[in-house]
């Protein structure tokens, strides 16, 4: 009856041919690969572009090409296939022919056995297996290491989640000063006891980058209020000045209604003539049109006056409820952060409790890897290491512990 043991009889079976195999293994990729079926060629045809094109080799080892038909190119190098290929059309068409093969994609290698993704793996020149297990995420973890590697994982996130929320609270307790020093119409910050101990050397910093927004905001409500004073100071000179002008038009108004009513008086007794009554009275009405209007923009312009300076004080108003609401928010999210950052340390208490309950791993084997390889005679196994390099379609094998066996027992 067959048993399963793992791979140190097959290793010390393999002990006096493994340097054999291994050099012979070094010795065909030393050189360029060899064709195989499932590459694609790019093959370039001088002044013949109807055959300068990319083509699969068959699963029989055989490409077709116009002119000569079926040409066999597995087991082949590119330069060797561009020599048989010259030949072949040199002999078909009587002309000398210029033939280029470049390799468009080789044939995949697969990655097998113990590896977090087994599967298809692109083939370039050079590739080892070492390579290979990299690109495959490494060993597949044992059940232990997994439930170890994840509470590990799941601690270093919720301690990286609390590095983040801290920075988040020192951000916040910034703003928090910076707003209780608006709100009271300060110009400088004072760090609290708090702030410093989560700033620690970002303190100051922080202080300069929220002391400038600080400034800037005092400054550009300086700036907006006094461009409102300064109108509604215009707008308060251009009112007096329309009630002066509006006195000077009264006085105009009462002569011009006095000259008129002896001038009507004259009118009736013959002494003066109708055109010049008519004169005078059109002289008096346009006065009387004229005040009308000067202290229509008066009225005008004392309430400009009146609504630029209630604009400073709206505007002080609002951003005194800004800063109200702009605190509120602030020490809202700072609570959040605090919530949750003592909500991830309570889970990383949990989890390092459940992490030291986790049975420790005994001694693991080294891993082995080997290399199934069609070598057109047949499929050969051959033992690698990390630095073996592989050929296009081959399948690497990765095993912890080692391979098992069958052996009469």
């Amino acid at each position: 009856m067959a048993r399963r043991t793992f791979n140190t009889k097959l290793q010390a079976r393999f002990a006096g041919v493994a340097v054999f195999v291994c050099l012979a293994a070094a010795t065909a990729v030393a050189g360029s690969p060899a064709l195989g079926p499932g590459d694609d060629v790019s093959i370039s045809v001088l002044n013949r572009e109807d055959l300068s094109r990319d083509y699969r080799i068959r699963p029989d080892g055989k490409l077709s090409l116009h002119v000569v038909g079926e040409v066999p190119a597995a087991g082949q190098t590119p330069a060797e296939l561009e020599a048989k290929l010259e030949a072949l059309l040199s002999d078909r068409t009587g002309l000398p022919a210029s033939v280029a093969v470049s390799i468009a994609r080789w044939r995949p290698v697969y990655a097998l056995g113990d590896v977090v993704s087994p599967g298809e793996i692109a083939f370039r020149e050079g590739l080892t297996v070492g390579r290979i297990l990299a690109v495959s995420g490494g060993l597949y973890p044992r059940e232990s290491e997994t439930a170890s590697s994840q509470l590990d994982i799941r601690i270093a996130d919720e301690r990286s989640k609390i590095a983040v929320r801290r920075s988040a609270m020192v951000d916040l307790h910034a703003q928090r000063l910076r707003l209780l020093a608006e709100s009271s119409g300060a110009v400088e910050l004072q760090p609290d006891a708090e702030f410093s101990a989560l700033a620690g050397p970002e303190a100051d910093q922080l202080i300069a980058e929220q002391l400038a927004i600080l400034r800037s905001r005092v400054e550009r409500d300086r700036v907006r209020a006094a461009s409102a004073q300064t109108q509604a100071d215009l707008a308060a000179r251009e009112a007096s000045a329309l009630a002066n002008q509006q006195a000077i038009l009264r006085e105009q108004i009462e002569t011009s209604a006095k000259a008129l009513k002896d001038l009507e008086s004259l009118l009736d007794r013959g002494l003066t003539s109708t055109e010049r009554v008519r004169q005078l009275r059109s002289i008096y009405n346009d006065e009387n049109i004229e005040l009308m209007l000067s202290a229509s923009y008066e009225a005008r312009a004392r309430q400009a006056e009146v609504n630029l300076l209630a604009s400073v004080e709206d505007a002080r108003r609002m951003r005194a409820e800004d800063i109200t609401a702009e605190l509120a928010r602030v020490m809202a999210a700072i609570r959040t952060e605090e919530a949750e950052i003592a909500a991830s340390r309570e889970l990383i208490r949990a989890l390092s409790a459940a992490l030291g309950q986790v049975p420790a791993t005994g001694p693991l084997l080294p891993p082995e890897y080997r290399i199934r390889r069609n070598a057109g005679q047949g499929e050969q196994v051959l033992p690698a290491a990390l630095d073996t390099e592989v050929l296009p379609g081959d399948l690497v094998e990765v095993r912890r512990g080692g391979f098992a066996v069958a052996e009469p027992g």
